[in-house]
Parts: C-alpha cells; structure tokens; sequence
C-alpha cells in the first residue's frame, strides 16, 4: 500500500515537471523555429506585419546573402578567426595545464587566481587600449589582430578546464611512459591528452564559440576588410528598413556550424563537463 501512495502522489509531481520541460523547449526553440521560417520566407512575406505561417520556401535569401551582401568575405573571416583562435589556445593552454597539473599547482592558489582574473577582464577595457596598440603598429582591420585579442581570454579559460581534466589523470601513466623512455612532451602528447579528449573538445568548442559569436572585439579592431558575421548582420539592421529575411539567413548561417560542432563533438563535451563538475 505504502509503495502504491508513493507512486501515486508522485505521479501529479512528474507530470508537472514534463510539463515545466516542455515549456522550457518551447521558449528556447520557438526563436530558433522563427529564424529558420523567416529566412525560408520570400521577402513579401517577412515584410509583412502579420505573421504568415503558410508560404511557399525559397532559399532566394540565402543567395541574395552572398549576391548582394558580400557575405563571403565575413564568413571567411569568421572561420578563420575562430579556427585560429582555438588553434592558439589549445597549443598554449595544453601545456600550460599539464605542467601546472604535474607541478601539483593548486587551482585557488595565485596561478588560479591570475588565470581567473584574466577570464574576468571587461571586454571593453581591452578593446579600447588594444584599438589603439593595434592602429600604432600597423595591425588594425586585421585577422591577427582578432586572434591576439581573443588570446588572453581563451587560454585563461582553456588552461583552468584542462588543468582539471589532466588532474584527473593518473601520475602512474607519466611514470610507466618515463620507463619506457619518453620524455615530458611525448608523455604528454601521446599518454595524457589522447585521455584528456573529453576536455580537449570541450576546450575546443568554447574557444571556437567565444571568437565565433563575439560582437564587440570585431566591432572596434575590424572594418571592412576583416569583419565578422555578426558585425555584418548589424548592418542589415538600417534606420528606416529591417531586412529581416536576410538577417535570419544570416543568423541560420551563423548557427550552422555549432550544430555540426554539437553533433561531432556533443558527446565528449557531455562527457567533459560532467567530469569538471565531478572534479
């Protein structure tokens, strides 16, 4: 009788909390539904103060996009900006985090301090110095300038999820590797990291999202040569007009590559986190 009561007295709690989920998914879905839907609309359509939810698709804004916008060049410069940038975290922070970990740094100390203090710097009061450090030596509207700025913040925050990861990693695998003759860079390159993959991609992906989506770094160092996506689909928001169905092609655009990201590498960051968490 007692495990009847139970279950039924806890059956009204599960249905609430599927029907608390279910809310959840719509509100953070319904944005990315309306985005998709737009930038499947003919430009009539979207213009159209009414929603309209029955229209033929065209994928007409996907090519005006590129035709009439020189998007291009944007996306160009976003890939490689964040390519880059995770490239360069990841090669600095590794070793940084393996030699931290093997030295038996604690993570509250001031190296843990320093690290989260760099995370925590005010986007703005980096940009402003930096703009003008850049225009004195020649590297204003320039990628390399993106990927310097973007440095700071990405290997503070690479290097204090990796530190955790490799913690995790048993000392004795360094010990047996230093026995069969490797030093510390191969022990860490073909022992440690292969183990550490689940940080690695986690790492991977926050890197690449921080230069990907970032709005104001591009807005003060880039100008016409090497803008961004999201600095470009500001432009389409004018005074007088929203061009609200090439805006929406645009932002599909720019979420196409994390949804590939989350589908390659989603199960290792799940992984990776819960790990961190655990840690």
């Amino acid at each position: 009788m007692g495990m009847r009561r139970t279950t039924r007295s806890s059956l009204p709690a599960r249905i609430a909390a599927y029907v608390f989920i279910a809310l959840v998914l719509v509100v953070f879905t319904l944005p990315t539904l309306y985005a998709v839907l737009t930038s499947l609309q003919p430009p009539q359509v979207s213009l159209n103060p009414v929603p309209q939810w029955v229209f033929t698709p065209t994928l007409d804004n996907f090519v005006a996009l590129f035709d009439e916008s020189s998007f291009l060049g944007p996306v160009l410069n976003s890939v490689q900006s964040s390519v880059g940038s995770a490239a360069l975290a990841l090669a600095i922070s590794a070793p940084a985090a393996y030699a931290l970990s093997r030295a038996g740094v604690s993570s509250s100390g001031a190296t843990g301090l320093w690290l989260l203090a760099a995370r925590a710097l005010p986007a703005i009061g980096l940009a402003v110095p930096a703009y003008a450090i850049f225009t004195r030596v020649g590297l204003s509207d320039t990628i390399v300038a993106l990927l310097l700025v973007y440095l700071p913040f990405n290997v503070a925050l690479a290097t204090i999820m990796l530190k955790v990861f490799i913690d995790g990693i048993p000392r004795e695998l360094d010990e047996a590797a230093a026995l069969d003759g490797a030093g510390p860079l191969r022990t860490m390159l073909q022992v440690v990291l292969p183990v550490a993959r689940p940080g690695l991609a986690s790492v991977t992906i926050m890197t690449f999202l921080f230069a990907w989506n970032n709005f104001l770094f591009p807005l003060v160092l880039t100008g016409s040569q090497s803008a961004t996506i999201p600095l470009v689909l500001q432009k389409f928001l004018g005074s007088y007009t929203l061009q609200w169905n090439q805006v929406m092609a645009g932002v599909v655009l720019l979420s196409l590559p994390l949804i590939v990201l989350g589908a390659i590498f989603g199960k290792y960051m799940v992984g990776g986190l819960a790990a961190g968490s655990v840690k």
